[in-house]
């Protein structure tokens, strides 16, 4: 860990940020917040990866070590995820909007208003109007405004930060060294750093699977990028964004879709999942389908789905009784593992050695413990009752362990639970067990909602995986982490008001600040509602299929752990509800597919003589998206197209 590396990774986390948000919101071009591994570091990585090895061809002392590559990595890597809907646009979208959308027809000032504090929500109407719809000529922009609910919530989102950090420390041993999940989030980073000792090109650039896979992607990106230019060139469908989905395939009236996109960045990473998670996930994603509709020809319902939730309740519901089994039942097999850390951080003594983590155990859990209690006060604050606080917080912790697990497990790029934790909160309580201000401060959880990924625990997880290539004191790297993360949030949040108060944020490409009902705003309207009429209580249905969720995954992990053949694991089921799970079926299938044949013919040899090609489908897709984004602002302007598909 060199200071030009810290240098270098501080100018990436400022990059991933301003490029990211410069891009979606301003040329409405490519996203680059969908997945756990951001593109907007992946791409500008590549490219450094291409210049290191031009440098080491011509000044090869100059060039960059393994180590230093994985310290950029990391620093951008942490920094990007807080961007977009990572955080910086729902953050800033759910602490405007209720003061400025509000109005005699909604009614936000009798139900909503009345019931939030100013200090955690921007109230000057002036600077509302100007963020939203732009500055008017000659004047400043009014920074003040901003600085009161920024000071508080700074406080609060770093404090969820050092408990997510804290988990994934005291995890680490247990997942890396006893359990030996695979992170392949992880894994692809630290093959492409690894700089070989006497060439200078990767081993996996010498082979010819690497051009066979990078140009096999890279020149269908390209058609379809000559393809926005004339009608004479059809898109290649399946790999050309969300907006041109791939065609899908529908069992009958009532049945939802099964959808055959082709999405590299899902087959690259799967490839370096486990065959039996591979196959559990597309399965169940079929049968979640079929019950789906079944239920549906039946007539059968336990009503509508919540926001940013599995679009049928009865599967989401059950896949999250099951996502709440996963997770006590890892940390019950956990449970020597988890004694010793207590037994190292109370007293100083026992066997396990955490001189290799990134901070101890004893910073790890007494920061967990103070930094609960300071966040359960701090929602306290803003007029949240104590039983509303603790179960929203199990359920959401409940969820970033177990996305995290899952993510660190199968290299799913993009994972979401089934249901939110704010959605199990008003349904175990119900609009009557809630007062006011309760739904109100439940509504101020979306800021580090995140799109249901957990608030940056995957991504601090694998750099926890990650540390283990550099060759520095472990605390060092935390603080270049640390440091990563300031300058990030930094970034994104400033330079999002910079540009709302330039051409207003109503006016990004995003949707996040465009209007109450589509974007973040819709939190504020589904809050108000639910105080308007407040007739429903706890949902006994809902809780009911979360019971049957929950003992179908304790009947899945039992034969499991019985039975060595069996072939379906658990996490295929407790995610399988999931919307952007069953966008990625088809590719998982696919991966699964691929993978199934090259072991059966050559074994794990074979396997590994496969990587490259893969790695070149990567580097080929990475390249392609920027070279997409750079078509965008010079030809397409504020009109661009996102080729980046969730």
């Amino acid at each position: 860990m060199t200071l030009r590396s810290v240098l270098l990774g501080t100018l990436m986390a400022v990059l991933v940020n301003i490029g990211s948000i410069y891009s979606s919101y301003i040329v409405a071009s490519t996203r680059t917040d969908h997945g756990h591994l951001s593109i907007a570091v992946l791409i500008p990585f590549v490219l450094l990866l291409g210049l290191n090895i031009l440098i080491r061809a011509l000044r090869p002392r100059s060039a960059l070590t393994s180590g230093e590559l994985i310290v950029i990595f990391v620093m951008g890597m942490i920094a990007a995820t807080m961007q977009g809907e990572w955080l910086a646009g729902y953050f800033l979208g759910t602490i405007s909007a209720p003061h400025y959308f509000a109005s005699p027809e909604n009614q936000w000032g009798q139900y909503l208003l009345r019931y939030i504090p100013n200090w955690p929500v921007v109230t000057n109407g002036t600077a509302l109007r100007w963020f939203y719809e732009g500055l008017p000529e000659g004047q400043s922009i009014p920074w003040i405004a901003w600085i009161i609910p920024l000071f508080w919530w700074a406080g609060f989102l770093g404090a969820l930060l050092l408990v997510n950090f804290s988990i994934v420390v005291i995890l680490r041993k247990q997942w890396v060294e006893r359990e030996r999940l695979p992170f392949p989030l992880a894994e692809i980073p630290l093959m492409l750093a690894d700089s070989p000792a006497r060439s200078v090109i990767p081993r996996f650039m010498r082979s010819p699977l690497f051009l066979i896979g990078f140009f096999s992607v890279f020149l269908i990106i390209c058609w379809n990028i000559a393809s926005w230019f004339t009608p004479l060139l059809p898109p290649f469908p399946l790999l050309n964004g969300w907006r041109s989905m791939g065609p899908s395939i529908r069992i009958g009236r009532g049945f939802p879709s099964f959808s055959m996109n082709l999405n590299i960045f899902v087959i690259v990473f799967g490839y370096f999942a486990r065959l039996d998670v591979l196959f559990s996930i597309w399965l169940f994603n079929i049968l979640t389908l079929l019950q789906a509709g079944i239920f549906s020809r039946i007539g059968y319902s336990i009503g509508g789905f919540d926001p940013w939730c599995s679009h049928d309740a009865a599967t989401g519901w059950q896949s999250f009784g099951g996502f709440i089994f996963f997770v006590v039942w890892g940390l019950w097999i956990a449970r020597s593992h988890l004694k010793s850390v207590f037994r190292k951080a109370f007293t100083g003594r026992g066997q396990i050695d955490d001189r290799s983590e990134l901070i101890s155990y004893r910073t790890a859990l007494f920061s967990l413990i103070f930094c609960v209690l300071y966040i359960v006060l701090w929602l306290r604050t803003t007029g949240m009752e104590l039983g509303p606080i603790l179960v929203f917080l199990a359920a959401q912790f409940i969820l970033y362990i177990g996305v995290t697990r899952i993510v660190a497990e199968s290299g799913l790029v993009y994972m979401r639970g089934p249901i939110t934790a704010q959605a199990f909160t008003w349904r175990t309580f119900g609009a009557s067990g809630m007062a006011p201000p309760s739904a109100v401060g439940l509504a101020l959880t979306y800021t580090f909602f995140c799109d249901a990924k957990g608030f940056a625990i995957t991504c601090l997880s694998h750099i926890t995986k990650m540390a283990e290539a550099i060759r520095a004191r472990k605390r060092w790297v935390t603080m270049a982490v640390v440091l990563a993360v300031f300058v990030g949030a930094v970034s994104a949040i400033s330079y999002i008001l910079y540009q709302g108060y330039s051409v207003g944020s109503y006016n990004f490409g995003g949707h996040t600040f465009d209007n109450p009902g589509g974007g973040i705003g819709g939190v504020w309207e589904f809050s108000a509602s639910r105080i308007k009429n407040p007739s429903f209580g706890t949902d006994s249905k809902r809780l009911s299929f979360l019971g049957i969720g929950a003992v179908f995954t304790a009947i899945l992990t039992y034969l499991r752990y019985r039975l060595p053949w069996w072939p379906i694991h658990p996490i295929g089921f407790i995610i399988s509800s999931s919307a952007v799970i069953s966008n990625a079926a088809f590719s998982i299938f696919i991966v699964w597919l691929i993978k199934t044949i090259l072991l059966r013919l050559g074994g794990p040899s074979l396997y590994r003589r496969a990587i490259p090609l893969f790695l070149g489908m990567l580097c080929g897709y990475l390249l392609g998206v920027g070279l997409g984004a750079v078509v965008d602002f010079f030809w397409f302007y504020g009109c661009g197209h996102e080729i980046h598909i969730s």
